[in-house]
């Protein structure tokens, strides 16, 4: 899937609960695909890679992307709509 087409399948999702990450103009380039938990999906899915590239071109030395990347994305819990982070 290519992020357009994950975004227009998002788009439709009946999931009331489903977050995405903002801006929505700068992080929906990340979106490469759709995935699902117990219970709970679809759910935006983000290539690990492709946030770090967006936070290191906003400023960010590489350590402090990752550690932004791990604490305020992969370890923030905030419902059953949190997004999943995956390395391709």
């Amino acid at each position: 899937m290519t992020s357009e087409e994950v975004v227009e399948y998002l788009g439709t999702a009946e999931n009331e609960s489903l977050m995405l990450l903002e801006p929505r103009s700068t992080y929906d380039a990340c979106l490469v695909g759709v995935g699902y938990r117990y219970c709970d999906g679809p759910l935006a899915v983000y290539d690990i890679a492709k946030v770090m590239a967006v936070l290191i071109a906003g400023g960010m030395d590489e350590e402090a992307a990752q550690e932004s990347i791990n604490t305020n994305m992969i370890g923030s819990w905030m419902g059953n709509g949190t997004p999943l982070f995956i390395e391709l």
